[in-house]
């Protein structure tokens, strides 16, 4: 008896469900997310290397499966050298607007093509070692500012834990940078919350 009071329960509810998954990514939603990508600690006898990076984002769906928005990517990057005795910290902080095309799906999985163009500013700060004939292991401080570019394209997937969050991952190809900017593949692993209109 409960056998088929279970099939019949789950053969109603397998609409609302797929009703769900395509409700995410439609007209007037809006998103909330944060991103993570080239995070890491590294320490040897030379010294030691920390780099983190965040990536908050804002979007609505301006259509169906449509979305733009905007990001801003964040990263602290110190690093130090225990024979010159030198440290320098970089904080770097961009504005990235970003639009998404979600392909239409009524499952947990939904694949998107994303691309995204901002700028970028860069402090810095640190002691660093300077070569002098007289002095040795002479130190000296710096500081400054760069601005520049970046720019992307790329594919992600996205598993929705529960109908408003999704856990995401994105490949990127990414071009930008201070001087004359450099392509580089990257992965950023995120989690992003749909809310209603």
């Amino acid at each position: 008896m409960c056998k088929p009071f279970y099939f019949i329960t789950a053969a109603l509810l397998l609409p609302l469900t797929a009703a769900l998954g395509q409700s995410q990514t439609t007209k007037g939603t809006r998103t909330l997310g944060i991103a993570s990508s080239d995070s890491y600690y590294d320490s040897g006898s030379y010294g030691s290397d920390l780099n983190l990076s965040v990536s908050p984002s804002v979007g609505k769906f301006f259509a169906d499966n449509w979305a733009f928005g905007v990001a801003v990517p964040l990263s602290y990057y110190y690093r130090s050298y225990k024979r010159e005795d030198s440290r320098g910290h970089n904080v770097v902080l961009g504005l990235a607007p970003w639009l998404r095309y979600y392909i239409p799906s009524e499952s947990r999985h939904r694949l998107f093509a994303e691309a995204q163009a901002g700028v970028l500013a860069d402090a810095y700060w640190g002691r660093r070692s300077v070569y002098d004939p007289i002095v040795n292991n002479r130190t000296e401080k710096y500081s400054g500012t760069d601005f520049g570019y970046l720019a992307g394209v790329g594919a992600g997937y996205s598993y929705f834990l529960t109908p408003n969050v999704g856990l995401e991952g994105v490949l990127s190809y990414n071009r930008g940078g201070f001087d004359n900017g450099n392509g580089a593949l990257g992965l950023s692993i995120g989690l992003r919350a749909y809310l209603g209109q």
